[in-house]
């Protein structure tokens, strides 16, 4: 006994820090894998049937006046085969109906295998619960679409693939 204290052999210190280097790497490792599992859940995954359409906001009416503050802005967004076309573009009970958003972008689930055009138009509902709506705004027409990305049409899916190998077989 050295001042009050016990005297331990030094073969019990190199092992006490040995199992002290050992739990500081366990604890770096578990770091380190619960980084790369919050890293990957953080992640967005993108579908081929799905886009997001974007849009700025509408503050104005047609005359160029504000809206008031009491005004409520929302978007309904429209989609329609593109391909098999649509008798009136602007009638929405001949549309497919996406959804109606306050936000500057809505995700699109494209329910089949076609070219689709998608369209949005401004619902503006006023103090009085009286409801206005704007023509609906299409993504290929050039004066609704952005004037650098131009006008626009989804084909999430592509086509196939032409066959390859073409033989014959004989009579």
């Amino acid at each position: 006994m050295v001042g009050g204290c016990y005297r331990t052999g030094g073969s019990n210190h190199q092992y006490s820090d040995r199992r002290m280097e050992g739990a500081g790497m366990k604890k770096l490792l578990i770091f380190v894998l619960l980084l790369v599992a919050f890293t990957a859940c953080g992640q967005q995954v993108f579908y081929k049937n799905q886009a997001t359409l974007q849009w700025d906001a509408v503050t104005l009416d047609s005359a160029g006046n504000p809206f008031l503050p009491t005004d409520v802005v929302s978007y309904d967004v429209y989609i329609y085969d593109h391909v098999a076309g649509v008798a009136d573009p602007q009638n929405p009970a001949l549309l497919i109906a996406v959804g109606n958003t306050s936000a500057l972008e809505q995700l699109i689930v494209f329910p089949r295998r076609t070219t689709w055009a998608a369209g949005v138009r401004v619902k503006l509902t006023d103090s009085g619960a009286n409801v206005t709506v704007s023509p609906i705004a299409w993504s290929y027409i050039v004066e609704d679409a952005d004037g650098i990305a131009g006008p626009f049409l989804y084909s999430p899916f592509g086509t196939p693939r032409k066959p390859q190998d073409l033989r014959d077989k004989g009579m």
